[in-house]
């Protein structure tokens, strides 16, 4: 049986309330809209740092929640699963992809520039 139908989502009779929705802008504002792994702004979700399958009790405790970018969340629950993290090669090979999307912007250099080189 593949690893996507095992994972069964927890969380989502927590998230479905008024209560989680009133409770994860309280989150999103204490941690000042950044993620708190990697500090990028933009689209954040709020993560159960202990989850809600082995730690129901701690499902609307503020302590237990944090602000993460979908990446590092994606990462994250992965690890929960049981995923083994990236290689590092991989891991290097992303980091240098990501870079260089990057570096043009923060030069004022747009991308239809380069592909015109």
């Amino acid at each position: 049986m593949s690893t996507r139908k095992e994972h069964h989502r927890y969380s989502q009779k927590v998230t479905r309330t008024k209560r989680w929705k009133v409770l994860r802008m309280v989150i999103l504002e204490r941690d000042e809209y950044r993620c708190k792994c990697c500090g990028c702004g933009g689209r954040l979700e709020v993560d159960h740092i202990k989850p809600v399958r082995t730690h129901p009790e701690l499902s609307y405790d503020p302590a237990n929640l944090q602000a993460l970018c979908p990446a590092c969340h994606t990462k994250k629950t992965r690890i929960e699963c049981g995923h083994r993290p990236l290689p590092e090669n991989r891991r290097e090979w992303r980091d240098f992809v990501s870079d260089l999307e990057v570096r043009p912007k923060q030069r004022g250099i747009s991308m239809k520039g380069l592909n015109d080189a």
